[in-house]
């Protein structure tokens, strides 16, 4: 899968790398949360409840440290590898999907707390989950969240959306999926068919400018071709709708409509 730069506007906030005593705390809470500590691979391992030849190792991709208004909060993304725990090969068919772990760790009167947590979250493919994912602040208040590209390739065709995992409650959710990207590049002259080319990308920016918003709308920009007819250049509006707590793609949404 081809990495594509994601541009992202964050609202002015402290965040800051991890100390020495955040690190021996996150650890202390994965250990908790996970089926013990795998020293050669240097990761957490997490166990499937219904299918004993399946596991995954989970390494840390980022730790944030964010000041936010209701006291310092620890943001822990954790991305891994499936594999088998009976041989230790990696599970890396077409369909199996890869983990995340999505962890916000916050400090009340009694000590540490996990103020909301999914500590498996199915994503990517491959059986590997996507890295690299961002942190970004979401709404006027103490609400921020991770945002990455999930997708597969396949037959020469990449479909991607976005994933924006955020706090619902006392959980971690998808307030996606967002239709990122589309291309059937690797799939045209396959054969010797000749077809035309779909090739659509976009880019992402949180609307921070509108504060009097629950949760941010999202502006996405939107390039490329479609059946090879050169695409202007659009910015998108993308609404939060509170009551499925989710973003809303629009009903002329291009990407939507684009075949799969």
């Amino acid at each position: 899968m081809k990495r594509i730069v994601l541009f992202v506007v964050l609202a002015s906030v402290a965040v800051t790398v991890m100390s020495s005593e955040d690190d021996a705390i996150v650890r202390e809470v994965l250990n908790r949360l996970y089926d013990g500590y795998d020293r050669t691979n240097a990761c957490w391992v997490a166990r499937s409840a219904d299918d004993p030849g399946r596991a995954d190792c989970l390494s840390i991709d980022r730790v944030d440290r964010v000041e936010a208004d209701t006291g310092p909060r620890l943001y822990v993304l954790l991305t891994g590898r499936a594999f088998d725990p009976r041989t230790g090969e990696n599970i890396d068919s077409h369909v199996t999907r890869g983990l995340v772990g999505a962890l916000v760790i916050g400090f009340g009167p009694d000590g540490v707390e996990l103020i909301a947590g999914e500590p498996r979250l199915s994503s990517g493919g491959w059986g590997v989950a996507p890295t690299d994912w961002n942190l970004i602040k979401l709404a006027p208040s103490d609400y921020w969240g991770w945002v990455n590209r999930d997708g597969f390739l396949g037959q020469g065709i990449l479909v991607e959306s976005y994933s924006i995992l955020a706090p619902h409650g006392r959980r971690i959710r998808d307030l996606g999926p967002i239709h990122a990207s589309w291309n059937n590049v690797g799939a045209c002259g396959e054969a010797g068919e000749v077809c035309p080319v779909t090739d659509i990308d976009t880019t992402l920016e949180v609307d921070s400018i509108n504060i009097g918003a629950t949760v941010f709308p999202l502006r996405i920009t939107l390039t490329g071709q479609l059946d090879g007819r050169q695409l202007t250049p659009k910015t998108w509006d993308i609404p939060f709708d509170q009551t499925s707590w989710s973003y809303v793609e629009p009903d002329d949404w291009p990407l939507a409509d684009v075949e799969e």
